[in-house]
């Protein structure tokens, strides 16, 4: 037992230091979309999950800018994956929120941190 938990601690830490490695915290839009490009998950300063008009826009737009950084003008209906961002979790942890901070998207007061990443 003791073997396993080592080699189970062992698999833990390397896959923590993977997702820190491409963990980014993005405050503005324009770092938004190149962020999720290099594979990263993004942490952004956000309005709050009663404003869903506005997570869609962040998936709208964002699968728009990302087709267009890549040449295409629409997604692989082949592909099982989306280019649009989507939000995985409002972390438990969260990092300081700074009086006045806006959501990067909406404007709006920010009232805590998303983390965002693709499929």
């Amino acid at each position: 037992v003791k073997k396993l938990d080592t080699i189970q601690n062992a698999m833990f830490e390397k896959a923590k230091e993977a997702r820190d490695e491409h963990l980014v915290k993005v405050t503005e839009w324009k770092n938004f979309v190149p962020n999720l490009e290099l594979s990263n998950l993004v942490l952004t300063p956000w309005c709050g999950g009663e404003h869903k008009d506005w997570e869609e826009w962040v998936k709208d737009k964002s699968r728009e800018e990302s087709l267009a950084s890549r040449g295409q003008e629409a997604e692989d209906e082949r592909c099982a994956t989306s280019v649009a961002a989507k939000t995985l979790c409002i972390p438990f942890d969260q990092p300081e929120l700074p009086e006045g901070t806006k959501c990067f998207a909406s404007g709006l007061p920010a009232t805590c941190w998303v983390m965002w990443g693709r499929s």
